[in-house]
């Protein structure tokens, strides 16, 4: 397996694992936010996973189109990637703000932990990846 090719599996394998992660907590947030605030709590767990999981995928999403471009290409769809994220992720919350069937207490509590569970899966990824980030040798080894 080349370099690259462990490069793209890591990033396959985060936009996967967030994507469980994500799912197990939207059903088990839902569920607690069902249980405790009835159906606000439930509508606020799914919006909370919701900007989660915009945050959480979009920077893989990027990697994964951009690994086998030049760096600085690679570097410009991670960081409009990023800045993208950012502006929906401000106008979601603005949006979000302004309905009152939304339960807060539960948005942010589901948030914290979705938010928390993707930089898991990126941390773990990076681990499992050991992908350098010193660059490779002309020759395509890695220095």
């Amino acid at each position: 397996m080349t370099h690259r090719d462990e490069e793209g599996a890591a990033y396959r394998w985060a936009l996967f694992a967030t994507l469980t992660v994500m799912g197990v907590v939207v059903v088990l947030g839902g569920l607690a936010g069902f249980a405790i605030r009835g159906v606000p709590g439930l509508w606020a767990a799914i919006a909370a996973v919701g900007v989660a999981a915009v945050s959480g995928l979009t920077t893989p999403a990027a990697m994964m189109l951009g690994y086998k471009k030049d760096p600085h290409i690679f570097a410009s769809y991670v960081g409009a990637s990023w800045l993208a994220k950012m502006v929906v992720i401000v106008v979601g919350l603005l949006a979000l703000a302004q309905l009152n069937s939304l339960d807060r207490g539960t948005f942010g509590i589901i948030a914290l932990v979705a938010v928390g569970a993707t930089l898991v899966v990126d941390l773990l990824a990076v681990r499992r990846a050991r992908i350098s980030y010193t660059g490779s040798g002309a020759d395509g080894s890695q220095s």
